[in-house]
């Protein structure tokens, strides 16, 4: 049962402004997405051949997708031993850090300068979901996670209208002069996130002062988001749940050795490798190449291809925050990752298409568009929410990994197809992600239950009874 709470305001007001973060995580995956013609030429990636330009700019993106997996892993060393608002600061730090290294017009430093902003991005990814879970009261924990990956298509809508400042026909100063303007803008994120932190939001989760026994601080922030008779029921379930967690002293081998905790490992690491391998970040990395081969490089047609996919991702992210209060976290997993499948299937098809013309061209970009669309309602913010009412902390962190080392593998082998060169092979990127959704609709209907308005120990209990059923079954 949901415990009454005073407003939605001031939980919605926390959330903010800790998804400035989520804003710097999505325009540190577009922007360069936007200037893919012109980074190489301001880091001089140009000066080699074309085979080492095609390693060098995968590993760009390799080497920021895996350092977003090592922070996403060493989050919880950090909250070991600061707490989580402290966790932020040192996040944005690191941020700044990086954001200021990628001015300098080196290629080395600017692999630098992408791990940090990788493992910035990989802490966010990791610190803001727990952060949110910490403060949400149950009511609104759907609302307020969809609120992550609405404000991550925000800044990948910013990155992406970058692309309308950069001109082909100026000289080169000029374009490097807009791009050093692009690569500071994370920045403001930062800046603003760590200023409000230290002068507005002073207070850690009431569950950080329980644990450091200090009740009567618990207390107070307590009192100011839920109504005073309810104020002791809440500390007691914050208690609970604490020493529930100090009972358990889980490690990562229990992750395994476990049959509970096993197979909502499996299920939580299967929908995060589901998430990536049925095409998003392709399309969120790479979009400007895609929508060159299919609409034969006219670079009007193709930026506001791109606004629009940031348009498609931010609206239908609204939407998915009323359904998700009013629709099952299984249901949106599976129809929608039903839809993702026939759109891309529609891309596949027409794709093979060995005339191309604008019917042709629309119905592949419109097919892309529909996929988005049914991307936020189901497996982009609904395998986050879903995950984190499943796993542990440390579950969740090897479910975090797992979406990285995905991401990492979709973007270093979307470079080396060279597709700016290789149009053809375009039909294989459709086909591997059509095929990917296909077994992903089997698998969401076969292992994922619901989990809505469930408290913890009844997902406790179900898997549990779920393995007495098994053995009933076996025996």
């Amino acid at each position: 049962m949901d415990i009454q709470y005073k407003s939605a305001l001031p939980f919605v007001l926390l959330v903010f402004n800790a998804v400035l973060g989520s804003l710097f995580f999505g325009y540190s995956i577009s922007y360069l997405n936007s200037a893919s013609n012109f980074y190489p030429i301001y880091y001089l990636i140009i000066d080699y051949d074309v085979s080492t330009q095609n390693l060098l700019k995968a590993l760009v993106g390799a080497i920021f997708t895996l350092s977003a997996g090592a922070g996403a892993m060493l989050s919880g060393n950090l909250l070991q031993k600061f707490s989580i608002r402290k966790s932020f600061m040192i996040t944005d730090l690191i941020g700044i850090i990086g954001v200021l290294l990628e001015i300098i017009s080196n290629i080395y430093w600017f692999y630098l300068a992408r791990i940090l902003i990788g493992f910035c991005v990989g802490l966010n990814s990791s610190l803001i979901p727990l952060y949110i879970k910490e403060f949400s009261p149950n009511r609104l924990s759907g609302s307020l996670g969809a609120l992550n990956q609405l404000t991550i298509n925000i800044g990948i809508l910013i990155g992406l209208i970058s692309a309308f400042f950069y001109k082909s026909n100026v000289d080169e100063q000029s374009n490097d002069n807009i791009f050093r303007f692009f690569l500071e803008i994370p920045l403001i994120f930062c800046v603003i996130r760590t200023l409000l932190l230290i002068f507005v939001f002073k207070n850690e989760p009431p569950s950080y002062y329980v644990q450091q026994n200090q009740l009567s601080q618990a207390q107070q922030i307590v009192e100011k988001y839920y109504l005073r008779e309810k104020v002791d029921q809440v500390l007691d379930k914050i208690k609970s749940v604490i020493e529930s967690k100090r009972l358990q002293k889980e490690t990562y081998k229990d992750l395994f050795m476990n049959y509970s905790q096993r197979k909502r490992l499996l299920i939580g690491c299967g929908l995060q490798v589901l998430q990536q391998f049925s095409g998003i970040n392709a399309i969120m990395f790479f979009s400007k190449i895609i929508f060159s081969s299919i609409l034969n490089n006219d670079e009007t047609k193709i930026n506001w291809a791109n606004v629009t996919v940031g348009l498609i991702n931010i609206t239908f992210s609204l939407l998915a925050i009323n359904l998700l209060q009013k629709f099952g976290r299984r249901t949106l997993l599976l129809y929608g990752t039903i839809t993702c499948t026939i759109f891309l299937a529609v891309a596949f098809g027409f794709s093979f298409s060995q005339d191309p013309n604008t019917t042709i061209e629309i119905l592949i970009v419109l097919a892309i568009f529909g996929y988005l669309g049914a991307f936020q309602l189901s497996l982009g913010p609904v395998a986050w929410i879903y995950d984190a009412d499943i796993l542990s902390e440390k579950g969740m962190s090897l479910a975090v990994l797992c979406n990285w080392i995905s991401c990492t593998f979709i973007a270093f082998a979307f470079v080396i197809l060279d597709i700016d060169h290789n149009k053809e092979r375009l039909s294989i990127v459709f086909g591997v992600f059509t095929g990917c959704c296909i077994l992903g609709v089997f698998f969401i209907f076969k292992f994922v239950q619901e989990t809505k308005d469930r408290t913890s120990s009844a997902i406790n209990i179900f898997f549990s009874l779920t393995k007495v059923k098994e053995e009933g079954l076996l025996g």
